[in-house]
């Protein structure tokens, strides 16, 4: 539990060792996967794009919710702890044999024998995850991320070698497999060797239920989430050719990695955080507020930095066989700049128990991504995409409303908070275009555009003298 009267301290902590947690273990998970990207084919990523759905639904039953209920409430027992990770383990068990069975008739959907194998083995992650779930949430509950970093790094450097190693072999896909295997295997056993919580012999059925009352709306909206942000990998691989789920796959995990680590990074420590100033309503709409806009104040210009170095980017770093994929990095980008009012609206939902409204939202723009769906399909995945953006705008309209009823900070609030980087970013995109345009050499292109746009941005905000950047030095001193 968090101590109020150290808020501010605990939360800019939180944060620098979440950053080192999100930035160091992805960050290596993401040099790896640039690195097997070179190795494999575009079909390699399609296969598994075709299944990560299945995996994804998965993780999200394993825990259940129950993980953020434990961080929301107040003053959890041993009990509480020891029960939930009881049910991660008999669930993921549970999941395992489903799944196991379901492999063929999933693999005949798509007509693939190859996923009746790579479902088999890749569904241990439920089992593997369940393990270091409750211990994870041990160390979220008390804002301590400096274990949590060790452990990510360590496990996905070991992860990474492994698969690499399998890729160069030539085992394609079976190297991204391993790779999601041995990450929580590797991150499972080290939680239990450094944390020390353990579990007591105690399941304590009235804790299940009462957790469960949290939980389980928590758990409905994160399923729909789920289910729909890979229902697009589902209905790309059944309408259009493997290679093109494969380019789709590797632009989205390649806008992932920036948007959803530094996303990771403020919810991760903001729910802890939010839930112990929740019964303090002009506390918690300063804390939001602060929180919003130091997300989009690396959000806004690391994306329109990544829209304007799309080109270069793909050729150098993945090779000119991926530069199919480029327009579809750049659209996902547009979607991405959304993702930090998202964030920041679900997690004060979650904070107020509003988890009605959280399910309600989720209902509302996936029926929204239905439609978008079934308008967009029939011109190809570029207008899917398009389709996406919408949903996401939808999303954040109605977040927004909620958010304002609950705390009273509009969108229009929300939009005069973070227009002066916005303005930064779009300024900063129009000087790397105009570089862009003098250099041919892809290397040097991305050079001179990612420098010049890193000084132009941080120089203008400290001329500017934005908050931001005191709160970022705050942060890095930890």
């Amino acid at each position: 539990m968090i101590e109020t009267s150290n808020l501010k301290g605990a939360a800019a902590k939180g944060l620098f060792w979440s950053a080192m947690d999100r930035f160091g273990g992805q960050g290596i998970q993401f040099v790896f996967g640039i690195l097997i990207t070179r190795i494999l084919l575009p079909a390699d990523y399609g296969l598994v794009g075709m299944i990560l759905i299945f995996w994804a639904v998965g993780q999200a039953l394993v825990d259940s919710g129950f993980g953020s209920a434990l961080i929301w409430k107040k003053n959890p027992t041993p009990a509480d702890y020891s029960t939930v990770f009881y049910f991660n383990v008999g669930i993921s068990l549970i999941l395992y044999l489903i799944f196991y069975f379901l492999a063929p008739i999933i693999a005949g959907f798509y007509d693939e024998p190859k996923l009746i194998g790579l479902i088999r083995i890749l569904c241990l992650n439920f089992i593997l995850l369940s393990f270091g779930l409750i211990q994870q949430v041990v160390l979220q509950k008390k804002v301590d991320f400096k274990l949590l970093s060790f452990v990510n790094v360590a496990s996905s450097l070991v992860a990474g070698i492994v698969a690499l190693y399998m890729a160069l072999k030539g085992f394609g896909p079976w190297a991204i497999v391993v790779q999601i295997l041995a990450k929580s295997f590797v991150t499972s056993l080290l939680l239990w060797i450094f944390n020390r919580w353990k579990p007591v012999f105690i399941f304590d059925w009235l804790s299940l239920k009462e957790l469960f009352g949290y939980g389980s709306k928590l758990t409905a909206a994160g399923l729909i989430y789920t289910i729909f942000q890979y229902l697009y990998l589902n209905i790309i691989g059944k309408l259009f050719p493997v290679a093109s789920l494969g380019f789709y796959t590797r632009a989205s995990q390649l806008q992932d990695f920036p948007v959803k680590t530094l996303g990771s990074v403020f919810n991760r420590v903001a729910f802890p955080v939010f839930s112990a100033i929740r019964d303090d309503n002009e506390r918690l709409k300063n804390a939001v507020r602060k929180t919003l806009r130091t997300m989009v104040f690396f959000n806004f210009p690391m994306l329109l930095g990544l829209i304007a170095v799309a080109d270069p980017l793909i050729e150098v770093v993945l090779t000119e066989k991926w530069l199919p994929a480029s327009n579809y990095f750049k659209l996902l980008c547009l979607v991405g700049l959304f993702y930090s009012f998202q964030v920041v609206n679900g997690e004060i939902l979650k904070t107020k128990g509003r988890l009605d409204w959280v399910l309600k939202l989720e209902i509302t723009s996936k029926t929204v991504m239905i439609i978008s769906i079934l308008v967009t399909w029939r011109w190809g995945i570029t207008a899917i995409i398009l389709g996406q953006m919408f949903t996401a705008l939808i999303s954040v309209l109605i977040g927004s409303y909620y958010v304002w009823k609950i705390i009273g900070y509009s969108l229009w609030q929300q939009i005069k908070d973070v227009f002066t980087y916005f303005a930064l970013a779009g300024s900063m995109y129009l000087l790397m275009i105009f570089i862009s345009r003098f250099i041919e050499n892809p290397l040097f292109s991305l050079l001179a555009m990612t420098i010049s746009g890193a000084v132009f941005y941080f120089a203008a905000a400290w001329i500017l003298k934005l908050e931001e950047i005191q709160e970022a030095k705050k942060i890095l001193k930890g």
